[in-house]
């Protein structure tokens, strides 16, 4: 499931024709032509390439055409036309296709995003297109977990109480992909039809990048999802 510079993730979707990789810490990815190297190093079509502009919002685009959409953190291609991409360094990538229309779709979901329902958002954004909720399988990528990411009481407020406990700093630990999942499961998603990618970013540090840990300067991840 390990490349030597990225994962890659396309046999959980149990499709021979789809590619689902996430870059490492052995790959060197930064903006646009980060987005471009990695979707050629994995052998997509980079003038297929559609990625977000990340603001950390709630905003999932509906894409027809490849290229950078600005205010969004998410994208998704009914039918699959275009190869999808978003980067993260701690943030969750939503791995998400339809098998039977060849839709697919990668989704930036950081803390903010889902305080801001970006993942019910992006649901609501499928059924708008008239895909069948069923038929959608979704992989939740590497990414900070409960054992390193914790806030302060002056934003606890916003998160969702059944997934955050106080910890021994005197601090609250949340688990952002249970979080996630129970999100997608509330929006329809059935349960066994969503992947976990246990791995904490921020503790693997030989493996990722994280912005908790190593703050601006911290590096980036691509993630990628496209059919051959």
């Amino acid at each position: 499931m390990t490349q030597n510079k990225w994962d890659d993730y396309s046999s959980i979707f149990n499709h021979d024709d789809l590619t689902v990789a996430f870059s490492n810490r052995n790959f060197s990815v930064a903006g646009k032509s980060g987005h471009i190297s990695f979707v050629s190093a994995v052998g997509l079509d980079p003038d297929k390439l559609a990625f977000p502009k990340q603001i950390h919002s709630g905003h999932v685009e509906i894409v027809y055409h490849p290229g950078i959409f600005s205010n969004t953190d998410g994208v998704i291609s009914p039918g699959g036309s275009f190869n999808c991409s978003v980067q993260v360094a701690d943030c969750l990538p939503v791995f998400l296709t339809n098998p039977k229309s060849r839709t697919v779709g990668l989704v930036h979901a950081g803390w903010r995003g889902l305080v801001l329902k970006i993942l019910p958002n992006t649901i609501n954004s499928i059924l708008q297109i008239g895909e069948s909720l069923s038929d959608f399988t979704i992989v939740i990528g590497p990414s900070i977990q409960a054992c390193c990411f914790e806030v302060r009481n002056d934003i606890i407020d916003q998160f969702d109480p059944t997934f955050y406990m106080k910890n021994s700093k005197n601090r609250f630990s949340v688990d952002l992909q249970k979080w996630a999942v129970q999100q997608l499961v509330d929006s329809g998603i059935i349960r066994s039809r969503i992947f976990l990618i246990d791995k904490c970013t921020f503790c693997n540090q030989n493996e990722y990048h994280s912005y908790r840990r190593n703050g601006p300067k911290a590096g980036r991840m691509i993630a990628i999802i496209g059919w051959r």
